[in-house]
């Protein structure tokens, strides 16, 4: 092991002449060959100058998974398309220095996520997420997690084999917290998962046009209507929940354009507009949509005779 020698009498006579800083940024690095950096659960870098609140790592049964917004029906908080695993569980929970913002605890660690690769599943923001409570009482059990509706922001992104979480907050006193979850199922658990994702047809989708024709899912689509010339299709087009009014008529709009693009796009694919019929859902897609950036919706086709 290496010998860190300080001369202390030698930083004292510095500090006596006046040099202060430089005595400073000399004891500070000394500090740093000594302890070295911090490392947290996750093994990802700690929001600058946050306080670390809580670490977990450990096995977990029945891990919540959740690709939708949280909801109350009949009593039961429940969300759409819920998975519980068992696996391995990282968390960290941070505890924000003052002047800073949710969002920006959430941003930090999103972008750090998405620029490794990370794949987005769902992700969530303010009102849309449904209530804070439900997220702190029946996801993460972290009852200091439950804060202002208005004020919160949920992801959920996988890599390979991996889930990765992030769930900001403020809370009523002002108080900013950011959680970061990294879960890694049992192998026999994400078997499962692939066989029910095998019967899932419902995969995203730009609103542009070039987002259409670039669709490997749709492409596969025409190939096989265009095969069996008896099958029809129902194709439902979701969106997330609209925070605002406004937000739900431009959404539509979109969405009304999207048919619209798609059926000229299935049309010049040799598919009749007569084997198709079509619906739009709004506050049913798992995948949110990101201001600022082109909109994408779920498509779900459902094959009819």
């Amino acid at each position: 092991m290496n010998k860190v020698i300080v001369d202390i009498p030698g930083l004292l006579k510095t500090l006596k002449s006046g040099s202060l800083t430089i005595a400073c940024k000399i004891i500070s690095t000394l500090l740093c060959l000594v302890i070295g950096p911090s490392t947290y659960a996750s093994g990802l870098p700690a929001y600058p100058n946050a306080r670390i609140e809580l670490a977990i790592d450990e096995s977990r049964q029945n891990h919540p998974i959740i690709t939708n917004r949280m909801k109350r029906v009949n009593g039961v908080v429940t969300s759409d398309g819920a998975q519980w695993l068992d696996g391995h569980l990282i968390r960290d929970l941070y505890f924000l220095p003052p002047g800073h913002s949710s969002n920006q605890g959430y941003e930090f660690y999103v972008s750090l996520l998405q620029g490794e690769g990370v794949e987005t599943l769902f992700e969530c923001r303010s009102f849309s997420c449904g209530a804070s409570n439900f997220w702190a009482n029946d996801v993460f059990d972290i009852s200091t997690l439950y804060g202002q509706d208005k004020e919160q922001a949920f992801y959920i992104g996988k890599k390979l084999n991996t889930f990765y979480t992030v769930y900001a907050v403020r809370r009523g006193n002002g108080r900013i917290y950011t959680l970061v979850d990294i879960f890694k199922p049992h192998d026999y658990e994400m078997e499962r998962t692939i066989e029910q994702d095998a019967g899932n047809n419902v995969f995203r989708l730009e609103s542009g046009k070039s987002g259409i024709e670039k669709s490997s899912d749709l492409a596969s689509f025409v190939t096989n209507m265009n095969i069996d010339s008896s099958m029809n299709a129902l194709l439902i087009i979701h969106s997330t929940v609209p925070d605002t009014l406004a937000e739900l008529d431009t959404w539509q709009n979109k969405m009304e354009v999207l048919q619209e693009n798609i059926v000229q796009h299935l049309n010049e694919q040799g598919i009749s507009e007569s084997r198709l019929r079509f619906n739009i859902s709004i506050g049913t897609e798992d995948n949110s949509l990101d201001p600022g950036t082109t909109p994408s919706f779920g498509l779900e086709i459902v094959p009819l005779n």
